[in-house]
């Protein structure tokens, strides 16, 4: 079984990996555009459309985030035949309380099953309180729950690599179970009526909901797609002096590892 995954598999270039990222964003935007869903380009892929107009050269991901009401409808309404959208509520193996948009083209190999779980991350931009006290409160619940769960993953992980994961597949109910308890800590503070959100891909500045404003349109490779309306403002709050490049030794591809596509 493991040689016949193999033999029937290529692996993706650096390149058609982005390309193919590309291609999920395009669906995306077609998708919210056709059912007046918001979103936002964010963390690394708004700097590269900002900065680059495309893909930071050496990114090997790319990134969106929802207001948490549109999140949710994007998960309860969309459906594709090409590509598919995970989430904890509909996969007990994925392991993030954001969402991903995946491609059923491409894949990694786990446990000598391709797992078609490579694709573009979609944040949630959730409701967040004005407190500098509360703000603090809401981390530290997220982050014990996250920390539960990122704990689990790597049991999970070293069982697989060992070949002692008692499963069929990768579906992990405890580390569900805790994502589940971070998003619920997520859902104290209404979206609608917070004045600040909490943009949640792992990091906690907490910006002012007014910062995205009235979504505008960034060229991004061959297309414009919806940025923040104070992207400026959100940048230099990200990342400081966003214009400025890393130093070379810090230009390379954070995530890494082999994607492969069928023969």
């Amino acid at each position: 079984m493991k040689k016949d995954i193999y033999l029937n598999s290529l692996p993706v270039s650096f390149r058609e990996r982005q390309l193919e990222y590309l291609r999920l964003l395009k669906e995306l935007d077609r998708y919210c555009t056709e059912n007046d869903l918001s979103y936002f380009l964010s963390s690394g892929t708004l700097l590269g459309a900002v900065r680059h107009k495309g893909f930071i050269p050496w990114d090997d991901d790319l990134d969106v985030a929802m207001p948490r009401p549109d999140f949710l409808k994007f998960c309860q309404n969309y459906v594709s035949e090409e590509f598919n959208f995970r989430t904890i509520r509909n996969d007990k193996s994925h392991a993030h309380v954001f969402g991903r948009l995946c491609s059923n083209n491409i894949y990694r190999i786990v446990m000598d099953k391709p797992l078609y779980n490579v694709g573009i991350d979609v944040y949630v931009i959730n409701g967040a309180p004005s407190s500098p006290d509360e703000q603090q409160k809401l981390i530290k619940d997220v982050r014990m729950h996250i920390k539960r769960a990122n704990f689990l993953n790597r049991v999970r992980r070293n069982l697989v690599k060992r070949g002692l994961w008692p499963h069929q597949n990768l579906d992990f109910a405890w580390q569900n179970k805790e994502l589940f308890k971070a998003e619920h800590c997520f859902e104290r503070y209404d979206y609608e009526t917070s004045e600040y959100v909490w943009p949640y891909g792992g990091d906690c500045w907490m910006p002012k909901k007014e910062l995205y404003g009235n979504p505008v349109r960034l060229q991004f490779e061959d297309s414009f797609f919806k940025a923040p309306e104070h992207y400026h403002e959100i940048l230099s709050l990200a990342y400081g002096d966003y214009m400025k490049l890393p130093p070379e030794e810090d230009r390379h591809p954070i995530h890494g590892g082999l994607i492969y596509k069928s023969r």
